[in-house]
C-alpha cells in the first residue's frame, strides 16, 4: 500500500511540474509577434561614426518570414523617419526565449544571439554585434501594456557605468536591433517607442516622442544633473521652474521646484526626471542611485 501511496505521490507531482512549466511556458510574451513596431533613435551615421548635426528615426517591424538553411526567420523591414520605401534589414527567429540575428551588412551570413531571457541574477552573457560580455545585475517584473513582463538589467563587464536593460517581448532599451552597442561608438542608439498592432505599448521616458528627426529635438530632450550615479543629494543645472521624478515603474514619486533632490533615503535603482525650466523648455535625464 505505501509503495502505491509513494507512485501516486510521484505521479502526481511530475503533472504539476509539468502543469507549472506548461504556464512558465504560456506566460513568455515573444518579441517575435506580427503587427509590433519599434522606434530608434540613431545618432550615428551608416558607417557608425558619430556626427552631432545627424539624427534620425529607425522604424522596423515583420512582414512575413523566410527560409535560411533550411530554418525560418522573421523579416525584419525598416524606413529611416517613417518614411521612403522599406528595405530589409535583419532575420530574426525566436525559440524558448532566445532570439538570433542575421543581420543585412554581412549579407545574413552568419547567425549571432541577440537575446536570451533565460538568463539569471549573476549570470555574464555575451550577446550582439560586438558579444560584449554583459552581467546581469537584476531581474524585475512590470506591468507594461496590460500585462507583466520581465525586465532585465545587465551592466557592462568592465565598465561599471554602462547599463542596458531588456524588457520581455520589446527588446532592448538600445532598440530592437542594438543590444550590446554600448559604448561601440562615438553615437548612440535609443529604443523611442514600441507599438502593437498599432496602439502604444511602451514609450521610453527619457524622450517626449516616437518620431525625432533632429539634433535640436534630442538637445531639447536632456538636461544635466550631478552627479550621476549618486548615494545621497543630486543637482540640476539650470533654472528649474518644475520638475517631476519617475522610478522605474512610471510612478512619480518626487515633484517640485528645486534645484537639489535628496535621495539618501531613495533606494538603489535607476530613475528618471523631468524639468520644465523658466523658458518653458522640457529637458529629461536618467539618475542611477546606488551604494
Amino acid at each position: 500500500m505505501n509503495t502505491q501511496n509513494n507512485l501516486k505521490a510521484k505521479a502526481l507531482l511530475f503533472l504539476l511540474l509539468m502543469a507549472a512549466g506548461a504556464v512558465k511556458a504560456q506566460n513568455y510574451e515573444p518579441i517575435l509577434q506580427e503587427g509590433n513596431v519599434w522606434y530608434t533613435l540613431d545618432v550615428t551615421t551608416g558607417l557608425g561614426i558619430y556626427e552631432p548635426d545627424k539624427c534620425k528615426t529607425l522604424v522596423n517591424w515583420i512582414s512575413g518570414d523566410t527560409l535560411v538553411e533550411g530554418v525560418r526567420y522573421s523579416k525584419i523591414m525598416e524606413t529611416v523617419n517613417d518614411v521612403g520605401n522599406p528595405y530589409l534589414v535583419a532575420l530574426l527567429r525566436e525559440e524558448e526565449g532566445k532570439v538570433w540575428v542575421r543581420k543585412r551588412p554581412n549579407g545574413f551570413q552568419s547567425e549571432v544571439l541577440f537575446y536570451n531571457f533565460n538568463a539569471n541574477v549573476g549570470d555574464t552573457l555575451s550577446f550582439g554585434d560586438f558579444e560584449e560580455s554583459f552581467i546581469v545585475d537584476s531581474i524585475s517584473f512590470e506591468q507594461i501594456g496590460g500585462r507583466e513582463r520581465k525586465k532585465i538589467w545587465f551592466w557592462l563587464e568592465y565598465e561599471p557605468f554602462g547599463s542596458e536593460t531588456w524588457i520581455e517581448g520589446i527588446g532592448s532599451d538600445m532598440g530592437l536591433l542594438y543590444c550590446g552597442w554600448f559604448h561601440a561608438t562615438g553615437g548612440y542608439y535609443k529604443s523611442l517607442c514600441f507599438h502593437q498592432n498599432e496602439e502604444l505599448v511602451w514609450q521610453n521616458p527619457e524622450y517626449d516622442a516616437c518620431l525625432i528627426t533632429s539634433v535640436e529635438e534630442t538637445e531639447m530632450q536632456r538636461t544635466c544633473i550631478y552627479p550621476n550615479p549618486t548615494s545621497d543629494v543630486v543637482s540640476i543645472e539650470g533654472s528649474v521652474k518644475t520638475l517631476a521624478v519617475f522610478n522605474s515603474f512610471g510612478q512619480c514619486i518626487f515633484s517640485g521646484t528645486t534645484n537639489t533632490i535628496d535621495m539618501r533615503d531613495w533606494p538603489n535603482g535607476v530613475y528618471f526626471i523631468r524639468v520644465i525650466d523658466e523658458a518653458g523648455m522640457i529637458g529629461i535625464a536618467k539618475l542611477v542611485k546606488q551604494w
